[in-house]
């Protein structure tokens, strides 16, 4: 598959991540470090533990890996998600935490839909 198809089967922005990497041997290399990153599995484990700051930390990594690739889906579900979980001085999530189950559920739709197109290339 290439980079085409996969960044338009993902919904991502390909143009935009060529702009910042500047060739496509990079974005294939820093693709191959994605998918071996924890982060989505900490956010799981964090969230199914009631670790709330390690849930936003993970929620935020993934935001800023997914916006550096250009995988804008999970991007913008991470991105809303740490907004949830983002601590106020105090430690307290924004919230409304509510809001976690359903966000959890597009989330693993996107980080799916990523790691299936990113498979194949």
């Amino acid at each position: 598959m290439s980079l085409e198809t996969c960044y338009a089967a993902l919904g991502g922005d390909l143009e935009g991540v060529r702009g910042r990497m500047l060739n496509d041997e990079r974005v294939v290399k820093f693709i191959g470090i994605f998918a071996e990153d924890p982060c989505y599995g900490n956010l799981r484990a964090a969230l199914d533990d009631g670790n709330l700051p390690e849930a936003f930390r993970a929620a935020h990594t993934l935001k800023g890996i997914s916006r550096d690739l250009g995988f804008t889906p999970l991007c913008e579900v991470s991105s809303t998600l740490a907004d949830v979980l983002r601590p106020d001085d105090a430690g307290v999530p924004a919230g409304p935490l509510e809001k976690v189950p359903e966000l959890m559920d597009r989330m693993e739709d996107a980080y799916t839909a990523t790691m299936d197109a990113i498979a194949i290339i």
